[in-house]
């Protein structure tokens, strides 16, 4: 599956992608982000592919294109009912807003528009400020759920439809999906 917006394209991951995505996580500026900051080994990254992506589908990943060049990854996990987590990591996010702007947008929309969820988490790391002011730029609200280690914020479908920043993305920007829908 696909999902385009420009020259922006969310391209879903198969055994293909494996290499590439092991990279991004890997990153130092995607690693920088994550309670865990050490590298993941690449047995360990099999090892997680193989549970997650390819025996059973605990999530939805996507290796994030800008052209022909991974910038990134986005993903929908932890589904519960009509709700899910919802994840961006970009391989040096700064140096690219637009191309985080659109893969954030296009994973909502997935997962809405798509999937028919209601509800999509976002659990930003304390120390991230960047990601946290992100979030809140692009509509989620801090649900007041104490923690130590994320803050808890929320994005509901109704929001999504009638925030600002969502309408005028969508007025502006052409979203396609192709492919077929697993």
């Amino acid at each position: 599956m696909l999902i385009r917006s420009g020259e922006v394209t969310l391209r879903e991951f198969d055994g293909s992608l494996s290499e590439t995505v092991h990279e991004i996580r890997n990153h130092p500026s995607v690693r920088a982000h994550l309670r865990d900051s050490r590298p993941i080994a690449r047995e360990s990254h099999d090892r997680w592919v193989r549970e997650n992506l390819l025996e059973a589908r605990r999530l939805r990943l996507f290796v994030v294109l800008r052209g022909e060049a991974p910038q990134g990854i986005a993903l929908l996990r932890n589904f519960s009912g009509r709700s899910a987590e919802v994840g961006l990591m970009m391989v040096q996010a700064e140096r690219r807003p637009l191309v985080a702007y659109i893969a954030a947008h296009l994973v909502c929309y997935f997962g809405f528009e798509v999937l028919d969820l209601e509800q999509l988490y976002s659990y930003v790391p304390l120390h991230h400020e960047r990601a946290l002011a992100f979030n809140l730029g692009c509509g989620f609200e801090a649900t007041g759920k104490p923690s130590e280690v994320y803050h808890e914020l929320l994005l509901t479908r109704a929001r999504s439809r009638s925030h600002a920043v969502h309408k005028r993305f969508r007025a502006t920007r052409k979203i396609v999906v192709s492919g077929a829908l697993e």
